[in-house]
């Protein structure tokens, strides 16, 4: 066989070989949005169920486990824009419901321990209320990247530096939910659930800017500013999709109570 025909196979087996190492590889941030395409889409609400009015306060938030105070207002835009979402409600703007609220004397009555002592709040059918219990970003234990990192990560160990400005570096996220949906005038709440949310991609994948790593002992990472939000709406979605049976119950059960 002559040498230049061994070249040609050799270089098409290479070529073939580069091709698999690519599809087996990161791929690219189009389409690992597919990874998250179902966020804001819901099943079709059951026929026939009559749209409520619902207002969303400001979430709480619980500042032991990372999530920052400026989150609560975060918290509550992305909920009121997955409500909408979901076709089964009639959604206040955040601003108009911090404006009813002031008009009725009632800032800052929306307590998550406190549901039952709210009273009437004229407007609005029910209220969300939400609380984000914990939100963390940190490098992945599973980062394979760490030769050139740009900062050390704090725990060290095996895992080194961290290369926050490569886009495909790995990154865990947990941003934990709590979601009650509630009637103002008794504080029954008629739906609730709650999500761990946990994933781990790469800094391209959640689509957020890294700015470096944080001064404080837990090694987690800093974003961008307005960044948390996106995590924020991830957690909320999961949260609101595995409530909305519960939801879908209610408000069917409500819509006949009417009827008769």
């Amino acid at each position: 066989m002559k040498i230049t025909t061994l070249f040609k196979i050799a270089g098409s087996v290479i070529t073939i070989l580069l091709v698999g190492c690519q599809a087996a590889g990161p791929t690219s941030s189009g389409q690992r949005d597919q990874m998250t395409q179902r966020v804001g889409e819901y099943p079709a609400p059951p026929a026939g169920i009559e749209r409520v009015r619902v207002g969303v306060p400001p979430f709480q938030v619980d500042t032991r486990e990372g999530a920052v105070e400026g989150m609560n207002v975060v918290a509550a835009d992305q909920a009121t824009t997955l409500l909408l979402n979901t076709g089964r409600f009639n959604v206040i703007e955040r601003a108009q419901m911090e404006q009813l609220l002031a008009e009725q004397e009632l800032e800052g009555i929306v307590h998550w321990e406190e549901m039952a002592e709210m009273g009437e709040v004229r407007g609005v059918d029910y209220l969300l209320v939400g609380r984000v219990t914990s939100f963390r970003v940190m490098a992945s234990e599973s980062q394979s990247q760490f030769g050139i990192g740009r900062t050390q990560i704090p725990f060290g160990g095996a895992l080194g530096a961290f290369d926050y400005e490569n886009r495909q570096s790995q990154i865990d996220v947990e941003c934990g939910i709590d979601l009650r949906l509630v009637d103002p005038t008794t504080g029954e709440i008629v739906a609730a659930n709650f999500s761990e949310y946990t994933r781990t991609d790469s800094i391209d994948g959640f689509n957020v800017q890294v700015l470096g790593v944080s001064t404080g002992t837990d090694a987690q990472l800093d974003l961008q500013e307005g960044d948390e939000g996106r995590i924020l709406r991830m957690a909320i979605d999961d949260t609101l999709y595995k409530m909305l049976p519960a939801v879908d119950n209610y408000l069917t059960g409500r819509t006949q109570a009417e009827a008769e």
